[in-house]
């Protein structure tokens, strides 16, 4: 995997956790790393109080990190699902296709192209 995808989900998933610790009062978070399908898949839940994502995300200012995670799944080709709802929780999902170092963006495996 390229050392971009590597880097992108990393600092997502530490950016979902520092703004678990920084905002959300919550008592869990659960992380997983997962392939599915051509996918690399990462999700964060957390049993938070929950926000509006809508607001949050009309608001640049306040959601720098979000918008941050947002880009870094968009530069490797992938994207960032945020779902909370007010007293159920957030889930977080980072997900990118799955391509070896020097890819054209085929993917043999599952037929898919990328490109």
């Amino acid at each position: 995997m390229p050392a971009t995808t590597e880097s992108a989900f990393y600092r997502v998933a530490q950016e979902a956790l520092a703004n678990i610790a920084r905002h959300a009062r919550a008592q869990h978070a659960h992380v997983s790393l997962r392939r599915e399908n051509g996918w690399l898949i990462l999700e964060v839940t957390d049993d938070c109080a929950g926000f509006d994502v809508a607001q949050v995300m009309s608001w640049r200012q306040c959601s720098l990190g979000i918008w941050g995670m947002r880009e870094r799944m968009a530069l490797v080709g992938g994207e960032l699902i945020i779902e909370s709802q007010l007293g159920k929780g957030t889930r977080l999902i980072a997900r990118a296709p799955i391509m070896s170092e020097g890819s054209n963006g085929y993917d043999k495996d599952t037929g898919v192209d990328r490109r």
